[in-house]
């Protein structure tokens, strides 16, 4: 027998491995613990890491966000106008080749949809739709350009006068 061997009903002399940072076994009766903290490991992930990244891009570019300097002409135009006409096409690419990987996992994993991998598949999906998201964003944006513009102006006007 194993050096962490215990009898049934002997859990006197039950140890855990060194690494695990349990000391006594009694206190843990089987891996459930383990599998709480997994769970809370995964929502953490699947949350609140990306909430902590956007909130410091936000902060990153924050100085962007208000800034009274006129904006620079933009350099390439016509890549602009590829990248206005190709974005559907990506968005539609990435949201397709998502779901069919999702999909797949589901199916021919073992154990693909059981409450165990959810976090894990609704990690694969978030962010593929998070960029997805950002890429119909920073069309609309584009496209409605002028607009955006003559408002920023207006703005500017208006504070410049007060």
């Amino acid at each position: 027998m194993g050096g962490n061997s215990v009898a049934p009903g002997d859990e006197s002399t039950a140890s855990a491995p060194a690494c695990s940072g349990i000391r006594d076994l009694r206190r843990v009766p089987d891996a459930t613990a383990y599998g709480y903290a997994q769970r809370r490991s995964w929502i953490f992930f699947a949350w609140w890491y990306p909430a902590l990244l956007a909130s410091t891009g936000w902060a990153l570019t924050a100085w962007l966000r208000f800034t009274r300097r006129p904006p620079r002409p933009a350099s390439n135009l016509l890549r602009v106008e590829r990248g206005i006409r190709g974005t559907p096409v990506m968005v539609w690419t990435i949201l397709v080749a998502t779901t069919a990987a999702v999909v797949a996992l589901i199916l021919f994993t073992p154990n693909g949809a059981s409450p165990e991998n959810l976090p894990v598949l609704g990690l694969l999906v978030t962010v593929p739709l998070g960029s997805a998201a950002g890429l119909l964003h920073t069309r609309r944006l584009m496209c409605n350009n002028a607009g955006l513009y003559a408002r920023w102006l207006e703005r500017r006007s208006l504070t410049e006068h007060s």
